[in-house]
């Protein structure tokens, strides 16, 4: 099986280091590396601009412990990483996607704004099984990668149930926690009522920045304003220590598809 393994944190993120180099160590098939040259955070299903002239560039693993897995640098959004992958001649056929380690969570109204559900969600047009990968972070504690990634393994099999089913995409958002054994398990979730816009703030600075009369304008996210979420959700999920699976379709919503039974043997 042929693995195309993207990104919206951008080639050089661990987490998609990490999230490549597990799936070939758990030998669920070749991986290939297709991610954006620079970070791409919330691009969601943008395409890469037709008019503009884009680049791929192979690119070295970044240690040994990843190396002869191929990589190649897209000059842009992480849904143009996988129409590279799949028509850009770069190999196999990808067969399956798996698009992350985010950094962060991407739940809730968020599932339409991230780049990394994005190109999980242009493959699932392509009739791909595909899944999007995400850990959560707080602060500034190093992220436990080594978490999302024995998630992804794990919930890997569960693409196969997606086959067929339509163009579905299976979301796992991973708890912050740095040891397996503490994780409570998998729960398939719904979407939460989470609202990026309801917990930023913006501040539009007084005097100009340059001769233009342009003003920076500063975006501040406030955690006190994050309200709480039941566990049957994916941020209610994730906060009580649990993976969280959503099966999500191209428009965003949740798709009525029931794993409860498969998740229960994993």
């Amino acid at each position: 099986m042929h693995i195309l393994v993207t990104n919206d944190d951008g080639i050089d993120s661990p987490g998609l280091w990490a999230l490549a180099g597990a799936l070939r160590e758990a030998g669920l098939g070749t991986v290939t590396v297709v991610a954006p040259e620079e970070e791409q955070s919330g691009m969601s299903m943008a395409l890469p601009p037709p008019r503009r002239d884009l680049t791929l560039r192979p690119v070295p693993p970044p240690d040994p412990v990843h190396a002869g897995i191929p990589a190649y640098a897209f000059s842009g959004t992480p849904v143009g990483c996988v129409l590279a992958g799949m028509l850009a001649r770069l190999g196999p056929r990808p067969e399956v996607v798996v698009s992350g380690v985010n950094r962060g969570l991407n739940s809730g109204t968020n599932v339409l704004l991230s780049g990394t559900v994005g190109a999980a969600m242009l493959a699932a047009l392509w009739g791909l099984p595909a899944m999007a990968v995400s850990q959560m972070f707080v602060g500034d504690a190093p992220m436990p990668w080594g978490t999302a990634t024995w998630a992804a393994v794990k919930s890997f099999p569960l693409l196969e149930r997606l086959r067929g089913r339509g163009p579905v995409v299976l979301n796992v958002n991973a708890p912050h926690l740095h040891d397996i054994a503490d994780v409570r398990g998998f729960r398939q979730t719904h979407l939460s009522d989470f609202f990026y816009g309801n917990v930023v703030d913006m501040e539009l600075e007084p005097d100009p920045a340059d001769g233009d009369g342009r003003r920076r304008l500063l975006i501040r996210f406030a955690r006190d304003r994050v309200p709480h979420f039941p566990e049957h959700t994916d941020d209610g999920a994730v906060r009580s220590g649990y993976v969280s699976l959503s099966v999500l379709t191209p428009m965003g919503t949740a798709a009525d598809l029931d794993l409860s039974a498969a998740i229960a043997q994993l």
